[in-house]
């Protein structure tokens, strides 16, 4: 029988939050926000069966998340943890992956090892490959981090493995983006001392009852004024209207920069565990450096005690966002893997 499946809507939110509230592989899909904000765009829905939440996209590509049980996705292995970054990683998958160009490329790959499989999580990967046979579809699965890129090798180790650069969240120390110390930081204290020095009158407020009209007011007009012949750009605007919307509901955070009392800068995002998540950052860049400085600011504010890192999500291919977030400076780069599943 085929999982039943229901399409995603903001009804959702409360139901589904417990399954998102242990993010240890640090990427953006796998928050409240990233799921929620990219629903229709991605055309999601989402089943839960025996205590296990599915997530399912039909674009670009037919594609599972990888299952979750409440609080975190399931592993193959039973003491397997995820880690936060690079360095702290025992053995990475990507050493495993053919590349081409610096770029992990399609291709079947095999991991090593000999750790017990969780047999909830082959229940649950099992589950997804019947429901797609059924359909005659490929069993895909999308987002997967690193991670549980390699609990999938070990049960499906002939599986076929791609990835793409313009997917790859951006990952930052937040003392890093706090402090912006040291000479490697020096162009953006520069960009954030000029705005201050042209601009003495600016503040940077929470978004709060009292202000949050005039914060919806700043992205319908940044949206009319800043058009792009983008899908993503234009969804990504009219979503964080709908963030705005509905603030509480997402249990999101925001700022506002203001200069003399008129919004410049708007910027949304949300904690979970260590890790603070950026997802939207809009900016006059009529006022010179207002982009450094909201994203100054919002670290200073958000990220507090116990956040260790900033996940400023990823580029899509633009040429200018990657030379943006790339100038300052990422602990790591999250990459997300489509993997088709081959049962061998």
């Amino acid at each position: 029988m085929s999982l039943v499946f229901k399409k995603l809507t903001l009804d959702c939110v409360e139901t589904l939050r417990p399954y998102f509230t242990n993010n240890e592989c640090r990427i953006c899909d796998c928050t409240v926000g990233g799921t929620f904000i990219w629903r229709d765009y991605h055309k999601t829905e989402y089943a839960v069966e025996n205590g296990c939440l599915y997530i399912k996209v039909g674009y670009p590509v037919p594609a599972f998340a990888p299952p979750r049980v409440a609080g975190a996705a399931l592993l193959a292995m039973n003491d397997m943890k995820n880690s936060p970054a690079s360095v702290d990683r025992h053995h990475p998958v990507s050493d495993m992956i053919p590349t081409s160009g610096g770029i992990p490329a399609s291709g079947s790959i095999t991991a090593s090892g000999n750790i017990p499989v969780s047999s909830r999580a082959r229940e649950a990967y099992e589950r997804i490959i019947k429901h797609c046979a059924l359909r005659g579809e490929a069993a895909r699965l999308c987002s997967v981090s690193e991670t549980v890129l390699e609990s999938v090798l070990m049960m499906y180790p002939g599986s076929k493995v791609s990835t793409n650069r313009d997917w790859s969240d951006y990952l930052y120390l937040s003392e890093d983006l706090v402090n912006l110390s040291g000479r490697k930081f020096a162009g953006q204290r520069n960009h954030i001392n000029r705005f201050s020095r042209e601009y003495h009158t600016w503040s940077f407020d929470d978004i709060t009852s009292d202000n949050i009209s005039d914060a919806r007011a700043y992205i319908e007009k940044f949206a009319r004024e800043f058009e792009k012949d983008s899908p993503v750009y234009m969804e990504g605007n009219k979503k964080t209207l709908e963030v705005l919307d509905n603030l509480e509901l997402f249990k999101q955070i925001g700022g506002v920069l203001s200069v003399g009392g008129k919004i410049v800068g708007v910027s949304l995002g949300e904690v979970t565990n260590d890790t603070l998540y950026v997802h939207a950052e809009k900016a006059d860049t009529s006022y010179y450096g207002s982009y450094p400085m909201l994203m100054n600011q919002f670290a200073k504010r958000f990220a507090t005690d116990g956040i260790k890192y900033i996940n400023r999500e990823e580029d899509d291919g633009v040429e200018g966002l990657r030379i943006s977030k790339t100038s300052y400076h990422p602990v790591e780069m999250l990459d997300k893997y489509l993997v088709e599943l081959i049962n061998a």
